[in-house]
């Protein structure tokens, strides 16, 4: 059957054509516009999917090159910038400077100028710890709060528990000087009231070289109280309830408190308000008086546990001892070392200079433990200087803030933990463990961009700086007493026993001399050597640094290459070909034109038109 079509049919069917050749029209000149081939999901759901998908990967690879890698960049070179720095100073200065101090031909005051100049580098060379990348300190792990070594002096008590083995113990020379570094015109010739002997009782033949063998500690300085700091930062001393009791025999202890006594034997009474002496015996409590707090432990090649302490412990239910003695001593003297010497079952510690020293039993009992035992040593330092390493950066510590009493813990993890015979469990450090600061560089990739501070600043360099200085000292005063005693030998005021007791104390102050000279010149040999070593570690932190800088330009090489690439992906979903678009849009035009022409004839025509 026919349709009829009317002109109204017509004028509708050519204006909505009309109308949808516009809407072509408009969506081109949108895109002509915009240069996007759509503006809405709706337009185009494939175009849109895909292209939330690559924008996202684009978005990320934006991120990880633009921003992530450009970090990691800045700090590697920050990094390697410091490092090149701390290794200029050890070769060009630091070992330089040794090796002119080792000439035998320099002069006394030639040697103090070097090792000036050395412990000047060697503070400088600690002091590039402390550098910043952005406000954060670059060699301090996740503490980028904190820089390197203390900024001032303070007095704050840290608790440190160092853990090393048997590679850390070495060998140092001890000349032991008797009372010479103390001679003068006016001692020494004192006699004794009694007996008439010569209180300078040093001569020649008492002069004598040791090797003692020792650990020695991150710092010097070190406590010799267990104490607790008031509000201002000083010492109190804390008296606890317990006495110290004597030990019998076997080395248990007995009911019977211990007194303190003067030089001849008699009992220190406790004074009055008024300082008079009253009836009260004085006891000794095991934290009244002043004594170090310093333990050593580990687990020998049988499994037991060991401890070396300086407070003897005992086991709370049979009293047996479970613990060795380590004598302290508050500074190095000679006394001191040559305990060491003597006792070869003894382990002295000093506090000013942080060693402890091994008797020949202990040191040979220490020796033979496997490579991978690990000595724990724990201690207290309560005085830090301006450049001092800040502890907390190296090992466990438990530091006590003054006024508040608040303990802060750092570095648990550090500690290994014992099994229930007593043994260490390995427990591996894991990269948080070790604070390694890891930058994420694309999908499941990282790098690593710090360089922590075990792998560069060690304490060692400048405990060797400050031992040099203190030889050179003790040098320069024995010089200085041989001096004063050839003077008074060559004036003519002094005859008989007088006369012979200085040229007994002069020759005795010579060999010293020539002892303590092959002494200095044999450790600056060894500082040679420990230098070499310095700046193969350093070398080694600046090819581990490079490595790092190398791949990093590699991955940024990868991402730029990704990033141009999803670029094109991205340009060539969403960006529209403007020759065709142009194209498309001049055809568009012209049959609108076209069909304006055409319907403007169409709308013009009625019904009476057809019927005349």
């Amino acid at each position: 059957m026919a349709m009829r079509i009317t002109t109204k049919m017509m004028q509708n069917t050519s204006l909505r054509n009309l109308n949808t050749n516009k809407s072509r029209q408009e969506k081109l000149v949108n895109q002509m516009t915009t240069g996007k081939k759509i503006s809405r999901p709706s337009d185009d759901p494939i175009i849109a999917i895909r292209s939330l998908k690559l924008n996202s990967t684009l978005d990320k690879i934006d991120q990880y090159y633009e921003k992530n890698s450009k970090d990691a960049e800045n700090w590697i070179d920050l990094t390697a910038s410091a490092i090149s720095t701390v290794s200029t100073m050890l070769s060009d200065d630091v070992r330089k400077c040794i090796n002119q101090a080792v000439s035998n031909y320099q002069k006394q005051e030639d040697r103090q100028a070097t090792l000036a100049k050395v412990t000047n580098t060697i503070k400088e060379f600690y002091a590039t710890g402390n550098a910043e990348s952005g406000g954060r300190s670059i060699f301090t792990g996740y503490r980028t709060d904190l820089p390197l070594t203390f900024m001032e002096d303070k007095i704050e008590n840290y608790f440190i528990t160092e853990q090393v083995t048997n590679s850390s113990i070495s060998k140092m020379t001890f000349v032991n000087t008797g009372d010479l570094k103390w001679i003068n015109e006016g001692n020494f010739n004192n006699k004794d009231a009694t007996s008439g002997e010569y209180t300078q009782q040093t001569t020649e033949y008492d002069i004598a070289t040791h090797d003692i063998y020792r650990i020695r500690l991150a710092y010097d300085d070190t406590e010799v109280a267990t104490f607790k700091l008031d509000e201002n930062g000083q010492k109190i001393p804390q008296q606890n309830a317990n006495p110290v009791f004597e030990l019998d025999a076997d080395g248990n202890p007995t009911t019977t408190p211990v007194y303190e006594t003067d030089a001849d034997g008699n009992i220190v009474y406790v004074l009055d308000a008024a300082g008079n002496p009253t009836t009260t015996p004085r006891q000794l409590y095991d934290k009244y008086e002043y004594e170090p707090n310093v333990t050593l432990k580990f687990t020998d090649r049988a499994g037991l546990p060991v401890t070396y302490s300086i407070n003897r412990e005992y086991d709370d239910t049979s009293g047996a001892q479970t613990s060795k003695d380590i004598i302290p001593f508050d500074d190095a003297t000679n006394e001191a070392y040559q305990y060491a010497v003597d006792h070869p079952d003894a382990m002295v510690y000093i506090a000013s200079t942080g060693e402890l020293l091994l008797g020949a039993d202990v040191k040979e009992e220490l020796s033979v433990q496997a490579s991978s035992t690990e000595f724990r040593i724990s201690y207290e330092k309560s005085n830090w200087a301006e450049g001092d390493l800040d502890p907390i950066h190296y090992f466990y510590v438990e530091r006590t803030q003054p006024g508040t009493g608040r303990t802060l813990k750092y570095n648990e993890n550090y500690l290994q933990k014992m099994d229930a015979e007593g043994k260490l469990v390995d427990n591996t450090l894991t990269p948080d463990d070790r604070q390694i600061i890891e930058y994420d560089i694309g999908n499941h990739q990282t790098i690593r961009v710090n360089t922590t501070p075990d792998e560069l600043f060690d304490h060692g360099l400048g405990r060797d700086a400050k031992e040099l200085v203190q030889m050179i000292e003790e040098y320069a005063t024995l010089d200085e007493n041989s001096i004063a005693v050839k003077k008074l030998i060559d004036s003519g005021k002094y005859q008989g026993d007088d006369l012979k007791k200085l040229e007994e104390q002069y020759k005795a102050l010579e060999k010293a001399k020539t002892m303590i000279g092959d002494k200095i010149t044999t450790r600056h040999g060894e500082m040679l050597t420990e230098c070499d070593k310095y700046m193969k570690k350093t070398t080694l932190a600046e090819t581990n640094c490079a490595a790092r800088g190398s791949r990093l330009e590699l991955i940024q090489n990868r991402l730029n290459v990704q990033q141009t690439s999803f670029g094109e992906l991205v340009s060539a979903n969403e960006d529209v070909d403007y020759a065709d678009l142009t194209i498309q849009l001049k055809s568009v035009e012209m049959t609108y034109q076209a069909a304006l022409s055409s319907i403007s004839y169409v709308l013009q025509t009625t019904l009476l038109d057809f019927i005349r």
